[in-house]
């Protein structure tokens, strides 16, 4: 059996994770356990998936804190590989954060995120099992990776066509890459789903609401035209490790 340990800045990416792996992995397969990190203790989040006899095994951890991903897999790298047998261990997280903040308050600088992601590799190749390690990150926050998946919103609400969130928002998220043009994707996110009178405040039910309306047809929308590269990475990652137990 395959291990792989997913740690997730919030329970946003848990919940695209764990939906993601659901749509690309078949179930008759794969055991996928979901965990939250609090004050130093794990505890079971609400939703678990169990198959007879599994050929892989996702064990999803939220840490509540972007700055937690690469800290806690740190803490926890040794015991994972060498008594819990994982042979994968990803970190996912939004690139917004204090420190983006001090250095580019409000554009997205590429030179920016390049500096954070650097940073992370220097620790992660500090690590021993450093081949076995690594960080991925949402630009600038999870929620862009929505805003590829155009015709994920009508989905979640018969209003919200492509064309009616251009029309009264200007924005065509057919022609917008969304790790390139918005700094704070959650507000955008926000503002689309007001147009019908819903809210996004990060919410798990709000999450949810989003994350079980995805299809796999979504995530070609979101990569055409080479849009969204981090979450291209994402899914080559996923993809990689799944490979002969994967729907596509």
């Amino acid at each position: 059996m395959i291990k792989v340990a997913i740690f997730t800045e919030g329970q946003a990416e848990l919940i695209f994770v764990r939906e993601l792996l659901l749509r690309l992995v078949d179930a008759s397969k794969m055991w996928l356990q979901c965990l939250e990190l609090l004050s130093h203790r794990l505890s079971d989040v609400e939703f678990e998936h169990r198959c007879v006899d599994p050929d892989l095994f996702f064990l999803l951890v939220d840490v509540h804190g972007d700055e937690g991903v690469l800290s806690s897999i740190k803490e926890r790298e040794i015991n994972l590989v060498e008594k819990g047998g994982y042979e994968r261990i990803i970190g996912l997280r939004d690139m917004y954060c204090e420190q983006y903040l001090k250095n580019s308050p409000s554009n997205i600088d590429n030179k920016v995120s390049a500096m954070i992601i650097d940073n992370c590799e220097s620790v992660i190749q500090s690590m021993r099992y450093n081949d076995r390690i690594k960080i991925l990150f949402a630009i600038m926050e999870l929620e862009a990776w929505f805003l590829a998946m155009y015709n994920l919103f009508e989905r979640t609400n018969s209003l919200l066509s492509v064309d009616y969130i251009k029309n009264r928002t200007a924005v065509d998220l057919k022609d917008k890459d969304p790790e390139k043009e918005f700094y704070r994707p959650s507000q955008e996110l926000n503002t689309i789903l007001n147009l019908c009178g819903m809210q996004y405040k990060k919410k798990k039910g709000e999450i949810e609401n989003i994350a079980k309306n995805i299809a796999v047809t979504d995530l070609v929308d979101a990569r055409e035209n080479d849009r969204c590269e981090h979450l291209g990475k994402f899914l080559e990652e996923i993809r990689g490790i799944a490979s002969g137990y994967s729907y596509e």
